[in-house]
């Protein structure tokens, strides 16, 4: 008795390494795709990082000075702001040159916080505000304006901060 082999015909080898390489194929575009989709959503699925609120109330900034070097904070001796309603108009900006985003809020002399805002991009200035409260009419000395710097990244990264003192008045 021989030991032989059966014999495959030519044409059904030619359909199997056809089925074989379609096969290979389609399975190589499925790892493929598997690992495009997967990098996609890595982040969202498996990441830690905040979202970055950006503040919809920050506008292009109108009066733009140029500072460069370093970080920009503008100070202020005095901010008007209207009795007994809560819509504000103000002119709080982030200079255009910074590297950083902002975060401002607005305290009175006894520690309350009556506005703050989200983060606010270089070049961005915030014009309309609401306040958590109203204000009676007066002359309000000794308010701080808070600056948090964060880096321009999704993690936040804190930077350096300030704080400013400033006289409020709050007229009819």
């Amino acid at each position: 008795m021989d030991n032989k082999e059966p014999q495959v015909e030519p044409e059904k080898s030619k359909k199997n390494d056809k089925k074989k390489k379609l096969l290979l194929l389609l399975l190589l575009l499925l790892i493929l795709f598997g690992g495009i989709y997967i990098g996609l959503n890595w982040n969202n699925w498996f990441g830690d990082w905040p979202t970055v609120n950006i503040d919809a109330n920050a506008q292009n900034q109108k009066n733009k000075k140029k500072n460069k070097g370093t970080l920009a904070i503008p100070g202020y001796e005095s901010m008007t702001m209207k009795a007994g309603t809560k819509a504000q108009k103000v002119n709080l900006y982030n200079p255009k040159e910074n590297k950083c985003y902002f975060r401002l809020s607005i305290y009175l002399p006894d520690g309350t916080k009556v506005w703050q805002s989200q983060m606010i991009k270089p070049g961005k200035a915030i014009y309309n505000l609401n306040l958590n409260q109203t204000l009676k009419a007066g002359t309000y000395k000794n308010c701080t304006l808070r600056y948090e710097c964060f880096a321009l990244s999704k993690k936040l990264v804190p930077l350096n901060g300030s704080q400013i003192n400033f006289t409020l008045n709050v007229v009819e």
